[in-house]
């Protein structure tokens, strides 16, 4: 696996991983998908939209796990591509969600579209859900610091 084509077109650069700032980024994710499941009954675009928030903050830990930071260039779309490379084919399905959840959120922030259904909001809660476990995993494997998670 390699993250050279992200170095390459200055999407992203290293730095050395801070494993409490990783730490933080997981314990709001988390509480980002509480946040999502309460506003399900009055919004569903925002409950979607903040399971997607979850989503890029989980995968930003798992950047930084990985010594790397994203730039302002694309930075969303970095971390999607990013998470999808470093978790694989065995991930596809919810990594190919997380992109759509990435342009969807984008027509409602900046076209203010509401346009997500119950079944869609629900399905990308538990997307959202199955993502930050397995991102929760791989950085805990990878700090020095276990006691943090």
């Amino acid at each position: 696996m390699s993250y050279e084509k992200f170095l390459r077109d200055k999407l992203i650069k290293k730095q050395k991983p801070d494993f409490k700032q990783i730490a933080h980024q997981l314990e709001r994710s988390f509480k980002d998908i509480k946040t999502a499941e309460t506003n399900l009954k009055i919004d569903r675009t925002w409950s979607y939209t903040i399971a997607y928030h979850s989503m890029i903050r989980a995968g930003r830990a798992l950047m930084y796990s990985k010594g790397y930071l994203p730039t302002a260039k694309q930075s969303h779309k970095t971390i999607v591509e990013f998470t999808k490379l470093t978790l694989g084919e065995e991930y596809s399905s919810i990594t190919g969600r997380f992109n759509r959840m990435r342009r969807q959120r984008h027509d409602f922030i900046y076209e203010s579209k509401n346009h997500i259904t119950s079944q869609e909001a629900k399905s990308s809660l538990e997307a959202a859900k199955k993502l930050i476990n397995r991102i929760t995993a791989l950085v805990k494997q990878a700090s020095p610091q276990k006691d943090l998670f």
